[in-house]
Formats: C-alpha cells, sequence, structure tokens
C-alpha cells in the first residue's frame, strides 16, 4: 500500500480522532429501516477511525470495517476495546479489496471517490454479489457542480462524479432513498462547501 495516496494516513496518526466521535446520523436511519439487527452482518468501507462501524457494533451487529490507513484501522480497532465490541477491521483498498463474507448492509461515506475509473463497474458488481437478499446499501459521493471550488483537503486521487452516476448502478434495486445535497463542511479547519448523491437501496432477489 502507498502510504502517501492520502493525507489521512497522517491525519489518523494523532490522539484526537480527526472525525471525532459522534457516529454518523445516518446510521440510525439505516437502523430503522432494517428493524432488528442482532447479529446481521455491517460492512463499512472507508471506515476511518472506526466511529460508525463501532457503533453498530455496539447495536448488536457483526461489524466489519477496512480502510486504506494503517493508522485508522488501529484507532478503529482501539475504540471497539474500549467501546467493548468485538469487529473484524483490516487494511485494504477500495479498488482491489477482498472480502469472504456477505453482508447484510454495506455503506459508505466519503471513499468510492477514490475509485479508479477502470474499477467501478467491477466494484458494484462486487458490492451487488456480497449483499444479501432483503440486506440493503448506503453510499454518497461527492458530485462535481462548476459553481463549487475542490475542497482544500481534497485528495489528487480523488474524483468527483457526475449528478445521478451513482444511482444508476442500483437501478434493479428497490430504491428506498435517493438525495442529493449541498452542505457547508468544516474538514481541514477552513469552511467549504461540496455537493454530494446518496443513495439506500434494497436487494429484492
Amino acid at each position: 500500500m502507498d502510504h502517501f495516496r492520502t493525507q489521512y494516513e497522517k491525519c489518523y496518526d494523532q490522539e484526537e480522532y480527526y472525525w471525532g466521535l459522534e457516529p454518523a446520523a445516518f446510521l440510525d436511519e439505516l437502523i430503522e429501516i432494517m428493524g432488528d439487527v442482532k447479529d446481521l452482518k455491517a460492512l463499512d468501507i472507508g471506515c476511518g477511525e472506526g466511529k460508525d462501524i463501532v457503533y453498530l457494533a455496539q447495536k448488536g451487529f457483526k461489524a466489519y470495517g477496512f480502510d486504506i490507513t494503517e493508522s485508522g484501522v488501529r484507532k478503529t480497532k482501539l475504540l471497539a476495546e474500549k467501546k467493548g465490541v468485538d469487529i473484524h477491521a483490516f487494511v485494504a483498498d477500495v479498488n482491489n479489496f477482498e472480502v469472504n463474507e456477505t453482508f447484510d448492509l454495506i455503506y459508505s461515506t466519503g471513499t468510492i471517490q477514490y475509485l479508479f475509473d477502470e474499477n467501478i463497474e467491477l466494484f458494484f458488481e462486487k458490492i451487488k454479489s456480497m449483499v444479501n437478499v432483503g440486506g440493503i446499501v448506503y453510499f454518497n459521493v461527492f458530485v462535481d457542480k462548476p459553481f463549487l471550488p475542490l475542497p482544500p483537503d481534497w485528495d489528487k486521487e480523488e474524483k468527483m462524479w457526475k449528478t445521478g452516476q451513482l444511482f444508476s448502478y442500483f437501478e434493479d434495486w428497490e430504491i428506498i432513498k435517493i438525495d442529493e445535497i449541498t452542505f457547508e463542511c468544516h474538514s481541514s479547519g477552513i469552511p467549504h462547501d461540496h455537493c454530494m448523491d446518496t443513495i439506500i437501496a434494497k436487494r429484492r432477489v
């Protein structure tokens, strides 16, 4: 793994948690949709420092997560230990990860813009084969808007997507929610705006 492909290797290599410890609000939305989640399996693609996947483990999921950063995975495991939950966290690249499991929930936030163009189709084929019937996915991705400059902490290998591009990969699934929003972000300590597409979809068969 190339440690310099993302600046987050250094951002996570500190005592403080770069993104904080408050789990993402969308997780409770997913839990509400799924109902009884005890012993269901969840995979966090790009788990960062682990705040979200650890939260799901606390809620009863069998929790798996990976990130390209060794420092992030180390802090994920440390957080799980502090919270008293078991997780399976490992270092892997979204472009070529291998997981020999199937899941009831697969989600990713702020990660799939690191997919290389030649890997996008294969990525979604792989993801769709890894979701159990009745399972759901949650993905979001930053989309290009000419009126928004690139964020100040944008990595050189990140790629803006086109509006609606993400949704096209789940046209044969039950669409629970699709959304596009513009919001202000303060990562890197410099206020800036993002536009983001989000999908929640359920595998029917």
